[in-house]
């Protein structure tokens, strides 16, 4: 199982940023019929900062390391309860998500 701990930021289709506090949240239509979207100075920061977190590595590469070291020279050890424990929960949390049928 892999975990990305990398966030995505929702996909908007038009983007207008305008500055200042007391700038109107939404739009009307254009003309052509498309939505429009004005976003506040710090929802424009947001999303900057949302785009930049997604590009960042997450890896902790001294752990991996560690890890590889482990596996080489055979010391590394998996706890059997541990791992059943989690293989478990992970198929509880698979079922309540399922959709049930009627």
């Amino acid at each position: 199982m892999k975990i990305d701990k990398r966030i995505t930021p929702p996909a908007t289709a038009k983007v207008s940023a305008a500055k200042g506090k007391g700038a109107s949240k939404t739009a009307a239509p254009s003309a052509g019929g498309g939505d429009s979207l004005t976003l506040t100075e710090s929802s424009t920061r947001i999303r900057a900062l949302e785009s930049q977190i997604a590009s960042m590595d997450v890896t902790d590469t001294g752990k991996i390391e560690s890890v590889k070291a482990a596996l080489a020279d055979g010391s590394f050890t998996v706890d059997a309860e541990v791992v059943a424990d989690r293989l478990i929960d992970h198929t509880k949390e698979a079922l309540r998500k399922r959709p049930r049928k009627k």
